[in-house]
């Protein structure tokens, strides 16, 4: 339903009031009459008004004086001034005082009409301009940009199309568009126009009956469209995303004053979405933040703990393992005794990943094979993996260059993630260990290794938190979840790379690139 605007007639001449009200409510509009400056104020006080249009010279409190008040009690009120006696001073003066324009008595009620649109329009921009700068978050933003611009532009549909991560436009929100062939259709069209704006300066892009340009023709169903109306959204001066504004009748072009009103849009939106997107720039960075600051307070913490820890356990392993020496093997003690020696060492383990975790170890750096490492890790673990029944297969490149890295840090890096492989592999499987020689992006070589398993693989919402510090899958007491972290920060320290990737139930890849 059309919102009604409402506007406050204030002239203490009734007849004048009346057949300014008359001509205002065969318009559509609505309208109160008030006949002196102070009820005019008060009127403004108890309701909403969009307009005011006063005289000026009224008994008790004149036009100019009520202006002033009434911008107290509504700043974001529009007011006209219309008066048979004012002068070039009272205009002036009126204008000073917040009114939108000035009118002179007698004055032709088409003028009248054209200056209360001009007023109203101003009025909607002002309070859109609010809507759209109310809120930095994007999901509301979007929705508020796309109501305002539709409300506007007086478009019967509209869309606001964005690319998602893949770059592939997508349909963020949407107005009058409830068909789902429908809406395909308008985003298909979006998909073909956001190309021609790339290294063009134009603002707006109208299109008429875009059914009939070849370009477009063979889109199914955008016959319904008589002319469309495109508004880039740019990032860096390049478009980033579209907003489309469709009119389906015949007829109802889209004038030179609805371009120009796009133009004046466009480039709010535009403003409030590089605001919206430098806040959530800096929430990312205050996380960032906050994170690396609890991440040192948790390594001196845990340092101070594990040191702490350390000297009861190693105390009761040696008494444990004294009184096993004069146990009787097949004894239930000896049993009992044996299981605290074992969950002793694992709290010893524990306290080495922790001690590894909360110091920055002095990278001992050296000339080093990575094949070399591997092979030496796998020797390590070779049993374990056959007891679980994974096949280990090497795809070693021949000829690899050596690197600059630490022997036993790279050693542990390896170990944990022939681990973690083992690990999702319960019923067994294959670990594919394979190393190449790269080009890096800047020219330099880089030593790759890939370490692949046809385990269970991760799912995509964790994926990106594996190498976060006590993130961990696995069940309470089979893991810590500091094996990917220790590992994160050992090839950071030797200037590399390490990244996760996977699908559910298509197993894992873990690859690692290092300098030469």
């Amino acid at each position: 339903m059309t919102y009604k605007a409402n506007i406050l007639v204030v002239d203490d001449e009734p007849q004048i009031a009346e057949m300014i009200s008359a001509s205002l409510q065969a318009h559509g509009y609505s309208v109160t009459v008030a006949y002196d400056g102070e009820q005019g104020v008060r009127q403004v006080g108890s309701e909403k008004f969009d307009l005011v249009i006063t005289d000026i010279q009224m008994p008790g409190m004149d036009g100019i004086t009520a202006l002033g008040e009434m911008k107290k009690l509504d700043p974001g009120i529009e007011v006209i001034i219309a008066t048979g006696h004012g002068t070039m001073s009272t205009a002036i003066q009126s204008l000073r005082k917040g009114a939108f324009d000035y009118l002179h008595k007698p004055f032709e009620i088409k003028d009248l009409l054209a200056v209360v649109g001009k007023a109203l329009e101003k009025r909607k921009f002002n309070d859109i301009t609010k809507a759209i700068f109310s809120t930095i978050k994007p999901e509301e933003l979007l929705r508020i940009t796309l109501d305002s611009v539709t409300s506007i532009l007086k478009a019967e549909e509209s869309l606001l199309a964005l690319p998602d991560k893949e770059g592939r436009l997508r349909v963020a929100v949407s107005e009058g568009l409830e068909d789902e062939a429908r809406l395909n259709s308008r985003l298909e069209l979006c998909g073909r126009i956001l190309p021609r704006l790339h290294g063009e300066t134009k603002s707006v892009l109208l299109v008429d009956a875009p059914s009939k340009d070849k370009a477009f023709s063979d889109i199914r169903g955008i016959d319904g469209i008589k002319f469309a109306l495109f508004l880039p959204l740019m990032e860096e001066n390049k478009p980033a995303g579209l907003i489309n504004l469709n009119r389906t009748e015949e007829g109802e072009y889209f004038t030179e004053d609805d371009l120009q009103r796009a133009k004046l849009f466009g480039s709010l939106v535009n403003l409030a979405l590089r605001n919206s997107n430098l806040y959530r720039q800096l929430q990312e960075t205050q996380s960032q933040l906050i994170q690396a600051e609890k991440m040192s307070a948790l390594g001196q913490l845990a340092g101070g703990l594990a040191h702490e820890i350390n000297n009861p356990l190693s105390g009761i392993l040696g008494l444990t393992q004294l009184v096993l020496e004069n146990t009787k093997p097949d004894s239930q003690n000896f049993t009992d005794l044996k299981d605290i020696e074992k969950a002793v060492y694992r709290c010893k383990k524990i306290i080495v990943s922790l001690l590894s975790f909360a110091r920055q170890e002095k990278t001992r750096v050296e000339p080093v094979s990575v094949n070399e490492i591997i092979e030496e890790t796998l020797t390590l673990c070779a049993r374990q993996m056959e007891l679980k029944n994974v096949r280990i297969t090497k795809v070693f490149a021949d000829g690899l260059p050596m690197i600059n890295g630490d022997y036993q840090q790279l050693m542990q890096v390896f170990l944990n993630l022939f681990t973690n492989a083992r690990d999702a592999m319960p019923e067994g499987g294959e670990l594919t260990v394979e190393t190449s020689l790269l080009k890096s992006p800047a020219g330099g070589e880089l030593v790759m290794t890939a370490i692949s398993d046809t385990g269970t693989g991760i799912k995509p919402e964790i994926l990106n938190r594996v190498f976060d510090p006590f993130f961990t899958t696995k069940p309470v007491g089979k893991g810590t979840g500091l094996g990917l972290s220790v590992c994160l920060g050992i090839i950071n320290r030797h200037n590399g790379t390490i990244r996760a990737h996977s699908r559910p139930g298509g197993g894992s890849t873990f690859t690692i690139s290092l300098p030469v």
